[in-house]
């Protein structure tokens, strides 16, 4: 194996990426795939879901941070199912970025992508979920990452933020010469025939063009309950937003898969 690893990104918070990274981690666990979920989030909003969603206990022998500050996050994996790995955060990983600021300005960026590539042979996929925001996580996930989806809920702003985020992206990846592609825009929380819904996403569209997927998240009182309760599949309305979301997977796979050719 030589896992790819993916990011859902968008500066603006609130937009869904956390429950669609852990929902696609859940799914190709599910599908019999090898993934590992890293929470490179201090909030720990991912390590939540999964705990909720598994009830599992998620305490690695080392943490987050302190896998970062050694360079080999190995003992900070915690084995979720047969399928699905993780290393879970804390409020500690808040304290890596002054931990940073003796490493140069350049190298600060791409600490994670290393310490990454020791474990790429172990999986089929590796998610990374950040803080909407810029700074070194952030920063660091992207350079690790080989293919970014950005997740767009159709309200203005994160519509803007949707602009801003994939111009950072650009600069990124020249200012490191970085290999990671976009594989595309996903539209969140969706309402179809809303008059800014329906707005936002053809200005979406004119912006991305072909980059929009033609699968989104439609706005279901079930997509909330996953963010705060955990996934759960086991009555219509469970099963209803799950085919939604890998509807999008499916497509986000298949994207991938022409991006390699």
């Amino acid at each position: 194996m030589n896992g790819k690893t993916l990011l859902n990104f968008n500066f603006k918070g609130g937009v869904g990426k956390t429950t669609l990274t852990v929902m696609e981690t859940y799914l190709l666990g599910q599908e019999g795939k090898k993934v590992l979920l890293i929470d490179f989030d201090p909030q720990g909003n991912a390590t939540e879901i999964m705990k909720e969603t598994y009830k599992a206990d998620l305490k690695p022998e080392l943490s987050l941070y302190e896998g970062l500050l050694g360079g080999n996050l190995s003992k900070s994996i915690v084995s979720v199912t047969n399928q699905i790995d993780m290393i879970p955060t804390d409020w500690t990983l808040s304290l890596w970025i002054g931990a940073v600021e003796k490493v140069s300005r350049v190298k600060r960026n791409i600490l994670l992508p290393q310490m990454l590539s020791k474990l790429k042979q172990n999986y089929d996929y590796i998610f990374i979920d950040v803080p909407p925001t810029i700074n070194v996580f952030t920063n660091n996930a992207i350079m690790a990452s080989d293919f970014i989806s950005i997740v767009l809920q159709t309200q203005k702003q994160s519509y803007t933020s949707s602009l801003k985020t994939a111009t950072h992206l650009g600069e990124l990846r020249e200012q490191y010469n970085g290999s990671f592609q976009l594989v595309g825009a996903i539209l969140y929380l969706m309402k179809p025939r809303a008059k800014v819904d329906t707005e936002i996403s053809a200005q979406a569209k004119n912006f991305f063009g072909e980059g929009v997927f033609s699968n989104s998240i439609r706005t279901q009182e079930r997509v909330k309950t996953f963010a705060n309760e955990g996934i759960r599949n086991k009555d219509h309305w469970d099963k209803r937003a799950i085919q939604m979301y890998q509807m999008v997977l499916n497509e986000q796979i298949l994207r991938i898969q022409q991006l390699e050719e």
